[in-house]
């Protein structure tokens, strides 16, 4: 793919004056760019599949492939949590979206670049979320040059299959968990080659937020994911929302396969397939709060343990990881707009703190305990575990301390995050200076397995280890456009 064909799909991609790059790989030789004195390895390809097909190792190939534009991510639904971030640019989509991005510090010199730091750096490997129907690795709303500078790490982010590409069993026609699969594929090639790009494969930390943290959680109960990583990150992991997804699964397999009629899912253009995705779980039975996100992981369709083996496998695990795990006080608040009543009641600041109890209690249930209970029993088993909850609330808004508020202080930049609804008119400044503490902690965690000296490890008796907010200060502080 070449830069212009690229910025004309739409793709993240490197400047035409951004010098280049190349890196030689045990698979081949990369020609990245390097932009800000951070280096961006963009869109490379780890695997191959056909629909409904495992994926294929990338084999090695010979002269030098250009990794200067984002690869296409998974088709998917239009994003609704509208509270996120005003609309942006939809990234190019493709079921060939098998790719990652590898974003890195500048060596000296660079771009002349003699070779790899003599020191090797921590690697975070990302894994987006988006109820397992949407995001993708890369993209505007993750970009991770302000992680990289202000952490000195490595940054990996991965695209893997979604919604009805990877994550539905349609029998006689698609198994489950093929998104799993991806998953294991693409920490397989950055274990063989991140070394070439001046990282060690045996400092790797899994890092990703809602299902994405929910995904680690499962990549930790699959052995052969072992040898990939050695500390994990969980940012509002949803493990409120695995009851009975055998049952679930096979439901809305059979409802897609009616949805689409006589046309067959392996014939159906990819549109048609999104279509039938979103009618599908219209009737589903089962815990209501889990059916909520019906797309996700099937236990005990390999890779993924069976439910009566979970507890079991991550006791096994333990021992040898470091984990940071956390969510934020209000996570369950963006959801409640999926209640027309809840909803209205949201909108009008007199009614909306009879909405708070609703949501305190669902936030517990979803996110916080499921949380606390998985930190006691990884440090029951050997972890060395921390906690944290994210408690700001900006002023001004009605979803408090939600879901999604703690990615502008990790991702992206004042440019992707003005006039975000969530972050209320906050002032960027005010924004960043907390932010760098953070990505600074989380990039420590990576690099010792311990975010700060001050950070206790997890006692059952004090569950959160910390609480995450702004100084009183800047908390009141807002512009009526956020950024400006």
């Amino acid at each position: 793919m070449t830069d212009e064909t690229a910025l004309e799909a739409g793709f993240p991609a490197a400047p035409d004056d951004a010098p280049r790059i190349d890196v030689a790989t045990p698979s081949g030789v990369l020609r990245g760019s390097v932009e800000g004195g951070i280096r961006h390895f963009r869109g490379i390809r780890y695997a191959r599949a056909e629909r409904f097909e495992a994926p294929q190792p990338e084999e090695p190939w010979e002269g030098v492939r250009d990794a200067l534009a984002d690869g296409p991510m998974c088709p998917q639904p239009r994003f609704g949590m509208v509270m996120l971030a005003l609309p942006k640019r939809i990234p190019p989509m493709s079921e060939d979206c098998l790719f990652l991005n590898i974003t890195a510090p500048a060596a000296p010199g660079e771009p002349a670049w003699p070779g790899i730091a003599s020191e090797p750096l921590p690697v975070m490997v990302w894994i987006h979320g988006g109820a397992y129907v949407n995001g993708s690795g890369g993209g505007e709303i993750y970009e991770p040059s302000r992680l990289v500078q202000n952490g000195d790490v490595i940054v990996v982010g991965i695209n893997y299959r979604l919604g009805v590409f990877g994550y539905l069993p349609i029998e006689g026609v698609a198994p489950a968990n093929l998104g799993v699969q991806d998953q294991l594929a693409a920490l397989a090639w950055v274990h063989e080659n991140i070394a070439a790009f001046g990282g060690d494969p045996d400092r790797v930390t899994l890092f990703g937020q809602s299902a994405g943290a929910d995904s680690i959680v499962e990549l930790l109960a699959i052995p052969e994911a072992d040898e990939y990583y050695g500390r994990v990150i969980l940012q509002s992991a949803p493990l409120g929302l695995n009851k009975g997804r055998e049952a679930i699964a096979a439901q809305l397999g059979a409802s897609l396969v009616r949805e689409l009629g006589e046309l067959s899912p392996a014939d159906a253009s990819a549109d048609q397939l999104i279509d039938a995705q979103l009618r599908a779980p219209r009737g589903l039975t089962g815990d209501r709060l889990t059916v909520g996100m019906p797309y996700a992981p099937t236990p005990g369709v390999w890779p993924i343990a069976p439910a009566a083996e979970r507890e079991s496998r991550l006791r096994r695990r333990a021992a040898a990881i470091d984990v940071l795990i956390g969510y934020t006080r209000d996570d369950f608040t963006p959801f409640l707009g999926n209640v027309a009543a809840l909803r209205v009641m949201q909108a009008s600041p007199a009614l909306r703190p009879a909405t708070m109890p609703v949501s305190g209690e669902l936030t517990r249930r979803v996110f916080g305990a499921p949380a606390r209970d998985l930190a006691r029993l990884l440090d029951d088993a050997g972890a060395r575990v921390f906690t944290y909850r994210f408690d700001w609330r900006p002023k001004g808004t009605p979803w408090g301390a939600c879901h999604c508020i703690d990615l502008p202080f990790v991702w992206a930049d004042e440019e992707f995050w003005r006039g975000s609804p969530m972050l209320g008119g906050a002032v960027w400044s005010d924004l960043e200076q907390f932010a760098v503490g953070i990505q600074q902690q989380w990039a420590r965690f990576a690099r010792e397995g311990s975010p700060a000296d001050t950070w206790p490890e997890f006692d059952a008796k004090r569950m959160i280890g910390r609480k995450f907010t702004l100084s009183p200060r800047y908390a009141a502080r807002t512009t009526s456009v956020a950024g400006s």
